[in-house]
């Protein structure tokens, strides 16, 4: 990097990720924000949720035990559901499925939705890493630009105003998975 200036904090990947966003006013973004930084994402699966011995050290019986899993399979079917359908509430939500450069700061991509700099929007974005999460945050714009003219989607790059930060550390987790990933695809080719 040539200059403080353009020192970044978070690492920067390129990958394909489902987003939903909308533009929302000045008065939503504040009611909003404090749902959404107070509230984290619901990551399931963790090994802390899988209970197999009672707290006495005792082993559960088989009923039990099939009972955890149906319990998981439910939330994954859940998931898996949520990810496919479109609800009634989303038709206001811009769906883009497209490459991004993402960060722990901010998304940048390309769409075809009207926007300009400065609009705040809530953004919703599936981390495709498994329990696949979705994450909500509050945006605002702070560029936009139409590189090849007025038919081909404009270059839109948005910095997370308010996000949680348990939200945040799974997005950075993600982001590093995939920077190892690189880094080791690039080590066997190079070998």
């Amino acid at each position: 990097m040539s200059g403080e200036g353009e020192r970044r904090e978070f690492f920067r990947i390129q990958d394909r990720i489902p987003l939903e966003f909308r533009c929302i006013g000045h008065e939503e973004f504040l009611k909003l924000q404090d749902t959404i930084r107070y509230n984290s994402t619901q990551v399931v699966d963790r090994l802390h949720e899988l209970y197999f011995l009672e707290p006495s050290g005792e082993p559960r019986d088989e009923n039990d035990q099939l009972h955890t899993y149906m319990q998981m399979i439910n939330r994954k079917l859940d998931t898996i559901i949520e990810i496919l359908r479109k609800s009634a509430a989303s038709e206001n939500y811009n769906t883009v499925t497209t490459e991004v450069n993402i960060s722990g700061a901010g998304v940048q991509f390309r769409c075809d939705a009207p926007l300009t700099e400065g609009d705040f929007v809530e953004l919703k974005l599936i981390v495709p890493l498994f329990p696949y999460p979705k994450i909500t945050c509050l945006c605002q714009a702070v560029r936009v630009e139409n590189d090849h003219g007025e038919t081909d989607p404009q270059r839109v790059a948005l910095k997370f105003m308010v996000i949680n930060e348990k939200d945040r550390d799974i997005l950075i987790n993600y982001i590093f998975v995939k920077e190892r990933q690189y880094l080791r695809q690039k080590k066997e080719t190079t070998s």
